[in-house]
């Protein structure tokens, strides 16, 4: 899940900044870029000489430079992170606060559906789109879905769009294992069908090391349907089911 993280500080700026502060702030900021929680930060300029408003009524457009009114920021910075939760998100902008002092940070979910992102930029002719059979589950509770998928397969969620009620997933995209899964919740109001359970299909994952992966789905809360063992085939394989009634099953290769 991706936030915009408005940050405002309550004492006004006098004299140099703390060489120490300014180190631990460096610190901080180096880490969680290369933890992959921060993906870009800056300043946010002042209200009153780097803003304007442009409006649009009635097909006439106006421009104030700087805008006119009471301002909702007189300066600050700005972060775009990215966190599993937000809980982790309300967490770390705590921890800002510590050693920021009094202030306020603002958070608001934020996704990115073009380009797409965590991938290499390419040219207008040529997008990067994602490849293969892509699966897309209506599920009863996508949301949850997601945040589970994350705890129990290390998904990574990429995008997620509401839907007008503001509450339910009009769709929501989720990386696994280097390929994309699609959620959206269930819209009876605009004539679905039910969601049924007991599906005739399964979900399979390839991976390295399929013990720590099998351990990890039964810990958040996957039950078990087949053992994960070695198979008559020579792999190592085994098959879950999830709370939201999806089938999954795992494979690894066995070491030689």
């Amino acid at each position: 899940m991706r936030f915009l993280q408005i940050v405002m500080s309550s004492a006004d700026m006098s004299g140099p900044k703390d060489p120490a502060h300014l180190a631990k702030i460096r610190s901080a900021i180096g880490e969680a870029i290369a933890s992959g929680s921060l993906l870009a930060t800056g300043a946010l300029g002042k209200r009153a000489t780097a803003a304007a408003r442009v409006s649009r009524t009635g097909g006439e457009f106006s421009v104030e430079d700087p805008p006119s009114g009471e301002g909702w920021m007189a300066g600050g910075g700005y972060s775009l992170t990215e966190y599993a939760s937000k809980a982790e998100a309300i967490a770390a902008a705590k921890e800002k606060l510590e050693f920021m002092g009094d202030g306020v940070v603002e958070l608001m979910q934020v996704s990115e559906m073009h380009p797409p992102p965590n991938r290499a930029p390419v040219s207008a002719n040529s997008p990067v789109l994602p490849t293969g059979v892509i699966p897309y589950l209506t599920i009863d509770g996508a949301s949850e879905a997601s945040a589970f998928y994350q705890k129990a397969f290390g998904a990574k969620e990429i995008a997620r769009m509401l839907g007008q009620d503001g509450k339910r997933l009009m769709h929501c995209h989720l990386e696994i294992n280097g390929g994309a899964l699609m959620l959206s919740d269930n819209f009876p109001d605009f004539g679905l069908p039910p969601v049924v359970r007991s599906p005739s299909y399964t979900m399979q994952l390839v991976v390295a090391d399929g013990d720590s992966w099998w351990r990890r789905a039964l810990e958040a809360g996957c039950r078990a349907e087949l053992p994960f063992e070695v198979a008559p085939w020579g792999d190592k394989y085994g098959k879950l089911s999830d709370p939201f009634g999806v089938s999954w099953a795992l494979s690894s290769p066995v070491p030689k």
